[in-house]
């Protein structure tokens, strides 16, 4: 564009050159009597200058019209050339809105940087989990406490197993070996399954000792002072739970709810006491049949948010086969270790 605008002032440098020749020549020309024709001629451009009777008549060549002509094409190739850019600058706007190239105001950058935040949040983006449709979590831990509920919802047991009477400090333990969960809507909804083991352990406040495979259930009295003193239960899980994530892209700023069912396959039991003795730590676990039912259904739910998180479980499958124990229930809540 510099270049073509050059070349116009060039040529009206010309033209004006031109003129000015014709003007001083036509002065001098007019005082001389003659009749005789004066010639100018320049490259681009024939001039005739005639003095008849003092009269100084001029005679441009029809050239000087073509270049007149040649600047009006100039300038309107200059015109097209402007508005070609005008264009090109509305389309580099343009683009630059579309790719959020433009200096964002105050709103926009707070917009930006948290979007930025959001993809580098939480231990250099490890917990960070993209909306897979099946992910896998391993060794999921439950940590509580569990007692037995009686039919009417009291925590006290019939007069005949009166002696059964739990310690407040009943331990529950659920391990999570595998858990894997499908996602369902956009990583916020997944229906969650997966194989484990729990843990019951039923603490005792009196000294009594359960006579394994006895039916009905016998114990003793014993005259020991336990310091511990409980039966376990050891099942076999399959839990079964439709799990909410409100913000599946990070799971320390999520609000968890989950709730669903588990399934339990008795594998074993046992009674375990220590005391002391003598000054000497004495303990006995004795394996056997206690009598819980070989099979087991519960109720469990989880609310949280971040990596705390509650849950809660019932079990309105009796916790004892018919005949063989108290007619009670197992309730637990605790707090859940490395949540899914």
């Amino acid at each position: 564009m510099n270049s073509i605008r050059s070349q116009k002032l060039s040529n009206m440098k010309k033209i004006a050159a031109l003129c000015l020749m014709v003007i001083l020549s036509s002065m001098a020309w007019a005082q001389s009597e003659d009749t005789e024709t004066k010639v100018i001629k320049t490259k681009r451009v024939r001039i005739e200058v005639k003095n008849v009777d003092g009269q100084i008549d001029t005679v441009v060549n029809e050239e000087i019209e073509a270049v007149e002509y040649q600047l009006e094409e100039v300038e309107r190739e200059i015109e097209e050339v402007e508005r070609e850019m005008e264009e090109v600058e509305r389309d580099m706007e343009r683009v630059k809105v579309e790719t959020h190239s433009v200096t964002p105001d105050e709103d926009d950058r707070e917009v930006y940087i948290k979007e930025i935040e959001e993809l580098v949040d939480g231990d250099s983006c490890a917990r960070t989990r993209s909306r897979k449709l099946v992910e896998t979590s391993m060794w999921v831990m439950e940590w509580g406490v569990n007692n037995w509920v009686a039919a009417d919802g009291s925590l006290d047991l019939p007069e005949n197993f009166s002696d059964l009477t739990l310690n407040k400090t009943s331990a529950n333990f659920h391990l999570g070996i595998i858990q894997q969960g499908i996602n369902l809507y956009k990583g916020h909804l997944r229906l969650v399954y997966g194989v484990g083991i729990e843990w019951n352990n039923y603490r005792f406040d009196k000294n009594i000792t359960i006579t394994p495979d006895s039916k009905p259930m016998e114990y003793t009295t014993d005259q020991v002072n336990y310091r511990k003193n409980k039966i376990t239960s050891r099942y076999a899980t399959i839990p079964l739970m439709l799990n909410f994530k409100s913000n599946p892209k990070n799971d320390d700023k999520s609000l968890r709810i989950a709730g669903g069912v588990q399934f339990g396959y008795l594998i074993g039991g046992h009674q375990k006491q220590k005391w002391q003795e003598g000054g000497k730590k004495q303990k006995t676990k004795v394996r056997g049949d206690y009598g819980f039912v070989d099979y087991r259904m519960g109720y469990t739910a989880q609310l949280g948010y971040g990596d705390f998180t509650l849950f809660g479980k019932y079990y309105p499958t009796m916790t004892f086969k018919d005949g063989r124990g108290p007619e009670v229930n197992t309730a637990c809540v605790g707090i859940v270790i490395s949540p899914f």
